[in-house]
């Protein structure tokens, strides 16, 4: 009898070694589908950009489009690294951002260029984009190519060129994406580090213009035509641009500094040319007060009523230095509170 229960207790301890070898197969079992199911990343792959016209390139846990699998949000110009490229349509990557990995529709990725950058030897200075619509594109090899997109810079970005060595596309560095690359130089504006520069080549500017809009805004537009889309700034009487082409008789373009960068305006709201900023030199004729009874007194860049010559506004209480006297009618003052200098009707000021 006790032999028996010793067998009974022999047989019972090979079966709890059976179960426990059976649990670590079915376990090992597991881990090995796991590895069938997610491309190992035992090797380096090639890095690849993102490239999406809007929205986001989704990281997935499964190669198909469905919102309960995604893990991750991917936008233009993110890497990631890919690791298997078995399936043709999702690509097992991983994403430095995001610190995992997961598969992503792999018609949202370009490849990085083996094209050797140019060296950073040297600054041409800071340029201006200037585009008539749409982007001018950053790339990673001196082509247009879809392929080699890495970022989308708009009119008034600035990028800081690098090297001119091909005639078409320069090396530049754009402060907005963080990176290096190459752009097609036919829509960079300019060699100034402290402003942009107007369409063509900027070999002079036609002086400094005052907004004068009835109601509302001068918009300071991308294109020279009038459409809500192209609006980059809002422009209210009295303040100035420095009106750099006039090519287009309607819309001029002009470098805002209330909004350090450039763009069109329609020439109709612009008052003035007069580059004069500060009193001159001409001894002052004694300090006056503005009266009106209604509206304001106009500062003008010629001794005439005309509303294309019109700088600024002068209202009841402020003061002028008058400079010259010699027109009885108009006399030339200097405004403080406009900071320039200009004509007045000599009728209103006591």
């Amino acid at each position: 009898m006790k032999e028996h229960l010793k067998n009974s207790d022999l047989v019972g301890n090979r079966t709890s070694s059976l179960r426990l070898i059976h649990k670590l197969l079915l376990a090992l079992s597991a881990v090995l589908l796991l590895f069938c199911i997610a491309p190992s990343r035992a090797f380096a792959g090639e890095t690849y950009t993102v490239k999406v016209d809007k929205g986001y390139l989704a990281l997935r846990t499964a190669p198909s489009y469905d919102e309960a699998n995604e893990i991750g949000e991917l936008y233009t110009g993110d890497t990631v690294e890919v690791k298997d490229r078995s399936n043709g349509q999702y690509w097992w990557v991983y994403s430095p951002k995001h610190g995992r990995e997961g598969y992503v529709n792999k018609d949202y990725l370009r490849a990085q260029s083996s094209t050797p950058a140019p060296s950073r030897a040297n600054s041409y200075g800071t340029y201006s984009v200037k585009v008539d619509k749409g982007y001018l594109a950053l790339r990673t090899a001196p082509s247009y190519d879809e392929a080699n997109e890495i970022g989308e810079l708009y009119t008034g970005d600035t990028v800081e060129v690098l090297d001119k060595s091909n005639g078409q596309y320069w090396w530049v560095y754009s402060p907005k994406h963080g990176r290096e690359g190459y752009v097609n130089k036919d829509y960079l504006r300019g060699t100034s580090s402290s402003s942009s520069w107007a369409p063509g080549v900027r070999t002079k500017t036609y002086g400094t213009y005052t907004v004068k809009v009835d109601k509302g805004y001068l918009a300071l537009r991308t294109a020279p035509s009038y459409d809500d889309a192209n609006e980059i700034g809002q422009l209210n009487t009295g303040d100035t641009v420095q009106v750099l082409d006039k090519s287009n008789g309607q819309y001029w373009w002009v470098y805002s500094p209330k909004h350090g960068r450039e763009g069109y305006v329609n020439a109709d709201y612009l008052r003035g040319g007069s580059s004069t900023s500060a009193p001159s030199s001409t001894p002052s004729q004694g300090t006056y007060t503005v009266r009106v009874a209604t509206g304001y007194l106009a500062l003008r860049t010629a001794p005439s009523y005309d509303e294309a010559n019109e700088i600024g506004e002068l209202h009841t209480g402020e003061k002028v230095q008058v400079k010259d006297k010699s027109n009885g009618q108009y006399w030339w003052v200097y405004a403080p509170t406009l900071g320039k200098e200009g004509y007045v009707n000599a009728d209103y000021l006591v």
